[in-house]
C-alpha cells in the first residue's frame, strides 16, 4: 500500500506527529540523501517557510528573499490547484519540475508542502523515491 494514496486523515496525523524539532530532523535527513540536494524546505499553506536546510553555495545563494518567497508560494499554489482533480485522478504522490539548472521536487503533506531542490541528475525518480522513504521512516519513528 502506497501511503501517498491514503485519505487526508493520514496527512492530519503526519502533521500532528511531526513537531518543529521533527521537521528540522526530516529536512536534515532529506538533505543528506544525496550530494545533489541543495535545498529542503517545509512550507505552510500560505507559502511561508516552517523549516529549511540549504547549502551555502547552492540555489539559495542565487535567490533574493523575495524571489525565494515567490518560488515557495508557486509550489503551494500548484499543490492547491492539483487537489482540484483528486476525485478524478487520485491524490498527487509528488511532482518533479525539471529546469535547465535545477530539479525541484514537491510533496503534499496535509496542508504543508515539502520542497526539495537539487542539481540536475539523470534519474530524478530515484531521488524522489528516496525522499518518500525518508518521509515515512521519520513518521514511523515518531509514532
Amino acid at each position: 500500500m502506497n501511503p501517498f494514496h491514503v485519505q487526508s486523515e493520514l496527512y492530519t496525523v503526519i502533521i500532528k506527529t511531526l513537531e518543529l524539532q521533527s521537521l528540522d530532523t526530516l529536512c536534515k535527513q532529506i538533505s543528506s540523501i544525496d550530494d545533489h540536494i541543495e535545498l529542503v524546505a517545509i512550507i505552510n499553506n500560505k507559502g511561508r517557510v516552517v523549516e529549511m536546510v540549504a547549502s551555502d553555495d547552492g540555489v539559495n545563494r542565487d535567490l533574493t528573499s523575495h524571489k525565494r518567497e515567490m518560488l515557495f508560494m508557486e509550489f503551494v499554489l500548484q499543490e492547491s490547484m492539483n487537489r482540484e482533480y483528486d476525485d478524478e485522478f487520485g491524490k498527487v504522490k509528488g511532482l518533479i519540475l525539471q529546469r535547465e539548472k535545477v530539479l525541484a521536487f514537491s510533496f503534499q503533506i496535509y496542508d504543508h508542502v515539502l520542497v526539495v531542490i537539487t542539481k540536475p541528475m539523470l534519474e530524478p525518480t530515484f531521488i524522489q523515491q528516496k525522499i518518500k522513504e525518508t518521509i515515512f521512516s521519520q513518521i514511523k519513528a515518531e509514532c
